[in-house]
């Protein structure tokens, strides 16, 4: 299968005018507006607390913040899982795509339908499990703020959804448009 310069999403789905395809970008403009205000004020807050530590051990006697270690460990993993829900929306995941290269169209769409299912799948079993680890270490806190242990696993379990919910919308696409709907990301973003 040769890839052709496929146009951008929304032109295809303007083009298109399916209703399927109004779901996939009701759920991108979702997901993506939830992870960017995770990044912007995680990466906001986490920016802020260290900056003012460093500054902290050379001005106070104490030589620093005490809950500047703890409040960076609980802010990092939604930092972290919301970056992960963009990348998978921007096609920024690695991917082995030589059997798929050598499939015809509706084999192509068939294969990537499948592991889309298989993702949804993994990533749901995970948010699960998330939840109940969370659940599990509730009663764990931090030293110093007392913030309970499971928000990083909130963080995780919540990330799965996105990722699942993007994968979800990524197959919509997929289904109606075919494989020329993955995302193709662009090269400035992947270091490639």
């Amino acid at each position: 299968m040769t890839r052709v310069a496929p146009l951008p999403h929304h032109e295809r789905e303007l083009a298109t005018g399916s209703g399927a395809l109004a779901l996939a970008r009701i759920i991108d403009r979702a997901v993506a507006f939830a992870c960017q205000a995770v990044i912007l004020l995680t990466g906001i807050a986490l920016l802020a607390i260290l900056t003012a530590n460093v500054v902290a051990r050379y001005v106070l006697e104490s030589g620093g913040f005490r809950f500047a270690q703890e409040l960076p460990e609980r802010l990092f993993p939604w930092f972290i899982m919301a970056g992960v829900a963009l990348a998978v929306q921007k096609g920024g995941h690695m991917a082995v795509e030589s059997v798929l290269s050598r499939l015809n169209r509706n084999g192509a769409r068939l294969m990537l339908l499948v592991g889309h299912a298989i993702i949804m799948a993994s990533y749901a079993v995970l948010a699960w499990e998330a939840f109940g680890v969370a659940d599990i270490v509730s009663i764990e806190t931090s030293p110093v703020l007392g913030l309970s242990s499971s928000y990083s696993y909130y963080a995780l379990a919540l990330g799965c959804i996105a990722v699942i919910l993007t994968t979800f919308a990524l197959a919509l696409r997929v289904a109606v448009l075919g494989p020329e709907a993955m995302p193709t990301p662009d090269p400035e973003e992947t270091g490639i």
